[in-house]
């Protein structure tokens, strides 16, 4: 197919869909505002990427859609999908193109409701030609906003089997932790951290705690390592590229995540995909993906003395983390293959071009 992509070029979950369809054969074309660049280079070479002339701060997000109308009117594009309902997705609304496919992870749904602009994303809904989001339980979200009948489509993004997979590296000598969530307040890796405290407090086993990715949050999470006399425990290993990621995981024995929401955890999914069994809050998301007890734990959101418990009982039960991680990664194969994620996506895609969908 010949695909207009609009969303922000520095987006991972921009990145995983172009890079997908690029790799499978398709054409891609990526329309950015130019505040969103992918500075890393971490863009398939196929994909040709468009900025616009407008960054958001300077009212890109209205100022950009004759721009966008004119870039997608001089090619045969069979269908556009856009990413992020509030941003691309009202410049999309507002540049009056045809075929669309809306995207969300559900965070942009989760924003919207928080600062009381339902009206707006139930008129960006209703506008699309079809919808798709990351699990079923932003769809059902998306149906209470927008009453008007919609294609609507689960599409999950895709983990590589082959890429994320159990591998015999060099580990530390220490039972090791790892946070994969961004640094964002609403992420809560401060509760992780102060999890890890307390699994500190109860045993004497050497242990570390690896926290990945970047964020404003990390000043503040430094400051608490310190505090709570943990500092030398804990390693920020910063910003990691999604194909470096299997190497980390892989040193890990047990991933924690502490969200108060999340849609679909995909880091946690991967997680799993190495066979590392993964306790998180139980979220919409992670309920859907983690069956609690038998591929990872569920803990009430902010129990942080659950989490400890539960660190410690993984710690503690090699045979438990084996079964869990070997469970955990068929679940993955079962659910999120790129393979299996990318033929959704695409016929969410052809839904939107207006070709019958089988």
């Amino acid at each position: 197919m010949n695909i207009a992509v609009v969303g922000a070029a520095d987006s991972p979950h921009v990145i995983k869909w172009v890079n997908a369809l690029a790799g499978s054969g398709n054409t891609v074309f990526l329309y950015s505002m130019p505040n969103q660049k992918d500075e890393r280079g971490e863009i398939h070479r196929n994909v040709e990427v468009v900025y616009l002339a407008y960054p958001e701060a300077a009212g890109g997000i209205k100022k950009d859609a004759p721009e966008l109308r004119s870039f997608i009117a001089k090619e045969d594009f069979q269908a556009v999908a856009v990413f992020d309902i509030l941003t691309y997705g009202v410049m999309a609304q507002r540049a009056k193109l045809d075929h669309v496919l809306l995207v969300s992870t559900g965070v942009d749904v989760m924003n919207g409701m928080k600062a009381g602009q339902k009206k707006l994303l139930a008129s960006v809904i209703a506008d699309a030609d079809a919808v798709c989001a990351t699990a079923a339980n932003v769809i059902t979200r998306m149906k209470e906003i927008c009453k008007k009948d919609q294609q609507y489509f689960v599409t999950p993004f895709g983990v590589d089997m082959e890429l994320f997979r159990p591998m015999k590296i060099p580990r530390p000598n220490a039972f090791t932790f790892g946070s994969l969530k961004s640094l964002e307040y609403y992420d809560h890796v401060d509760y992780v951290i102060e999890a890890y405290a307390k699994f500190c407090e109860q045993t004497g086993m050497p242990s570390l705690l690896r926290v990945v990715g970047g964020g404003p949050a990390l000043p503040d999470l430094r400051a608490l390592v310190e505090r709570l006399g943990i500092a030398d425990k804990v390693e920020f290993l910063g910003w990691v590229r999604n194909a470096d990621m299997p190497g980390v995981i892989n040193t890990l024995d047990v991933v924690v995540q502490m969200p108060d929401e999340e849609c679909l955890g995909i880091s946690a999914i991967e997680a799993m995909a190495c066979e590392v069994p993964v306790i998180s809050s139980d979220t919409d998301g992670a309920s859907e993906y983690i069956l609690n007890g038998v591929t990872g734990f569920l803990v009430k959101t902010g129990n942080v003395d659950r989490c400890a418990s539960k660190m410690l009982e993984l710690a503690n039960e090699k045979e438990l983390r084996e079964s869990m991680g070997f469970h955990a990664r068929q679940d993955v194969m079962d659910q999120y293959s790129l393979q299996d994620c990318l033929k959704k996506f695409e016929t969410a895609l052809q839904a939107a071009a207006g070709m019958r969908v089988r």
